[in-house]
């Protein structure tokens, strides 16, 4: 569906950075509940954010991405 729309935060890092990009995970109403009983649950959406400048730089809706961060 939807690739990352930006590639680097202003520090220059994307998001295979492990170190300084953090993936902050959006779930549906179903996937919170389903996260807030222990069910891992697929994220709607997946914005990733710089640790060490503060930017959001990207996010996805790609179904294969989203596949990777179950449970996160």
């Amino acid at each position: 569906m939807n690739k990352l729309t930006e590639n680097k935060c202003s520090c220059g890092f994307d998001e295979s950075n492990k170190k300084w990009v953090m993936p902050v995970c959006e779930y549906s109403g179903i996937g919170w509940l389903l996260y807030f009983i222990g069910i891992s649950a697929k994220p709607v959406k997946v914005k990733f954010k710089c640790q060490k400048c503060g930017d959001e730089f990207g996010e996805t809706t790609d179904e294969e991405t989203l596949k990777r961060y179950v449970g996160r």
